[in-house]
């Protein structure tokens, strides 16, 4: 997510919008962003019904995969990486990337 934080102010200002997803509960999502320094929105999705919709769940967990979207502005996807471990997160240049391909 803090790597995301920095082309956050870059993808803006060409009308493109960041937000993150957690199973944290609103606090903890609150605190998260302030630790990181985030200047997008966390949304806080306690009962994992995102992360279920999107199939992103680990397996045996409450918690999902690391995961990036690109949405279109209908709501379907454009594009997306699903991580295989925490660790495991797209380039920032390639989700700039694809995020700039839907101008």
């Amino acid at each position: 997510m803090g790597d995301l934080a920095k082309i956050e102010t870059e993808l803006s200002a060409e009308g493109i919008g960041v937000a993150a997803i957690s199973t944290d509960d609103p606090e903890q999502s609150k605190a998260l962003a302030e630790e990181l320094g985030v200047g997008f929105p966390l949304l806080s999705d306690p009962g994992a019904a995102v992360i279920n919709a999107y199939g992103v769940r680990m397996k045996g967990e409450t918690m999902a995969v690391p995961a990036t979207f690109v949405i279109r502005p209908d709501r379907t996807i454009a594009w997306q990486y699903i991580g295989e471990a925490v660790p495991d997160r797209p380039a920032v240049d390639v989700v700039r990337q694809e995020a700039q391909r839907l101008r």
